[in-house]
């Protein structure tokens, strides 16, 4: 099976080392490269210090992927991690679906649901004293 291209085939550029887009004139034009110029060792140099600070920048940071996951966690200095509702609503979902979901005899996890509420209780009358407290500070 012979592939013929319907566009006609200049492979003067595979000779020559040069290449030149349609419409361009010689001369220094983009899409020109000239086989025997030197490159500029200031340019080069230039070029060799992008690509190094990419991928140093690309190890440091990770993937695309890894930045995403990283910028959707809360960070560990936000206060709201540590607060009280936040607490209750990790042992409420504890209790309904992450002990439902366990292979455990149902005693133990009649007993374990027993504990969790009885924690939520004592943190809902913690915050209620708290804020009653804090209502007859001056």
């Amino acid at each position: 099976m012979r592939v013929i291209s319907e566009r006609p085939h200049d492979d003067t550029r595979l000779r020559t080392g040069t290449v030149s887009h349609a419409g361009e004139r010689g001369g220094g034009h983009v899409g020109e490269i000239e086989s025997g110029k030197p490159v500029d060792p200031e340019r080069q140099a230039d070029f060799a210090r992008a690509v190094e600070d990419s991928q140093a920048r690309r190890q440091q940071e990770g993937t695309l992927r890894e930045r995403v996951e990283r910028l959707a966690q809360p960070s560990p200095s936000d206060p709201s991690l540590y607060g009280n509702e936040r607490s209750i609503e990790l042992l409420q979902h504890v209790a309904e679906v992450v002990l439902p979901g366990m292979d455990v005899s149902p005693e133990i996890a009649d007993l374990a649901v027993q504990m969790i509420n009885e924690e939520v209780t004592q943190r809902l009358e913690w915050a209620a004293r708290r804020t009653e407290a804090e209502e007859y500070e001056p």
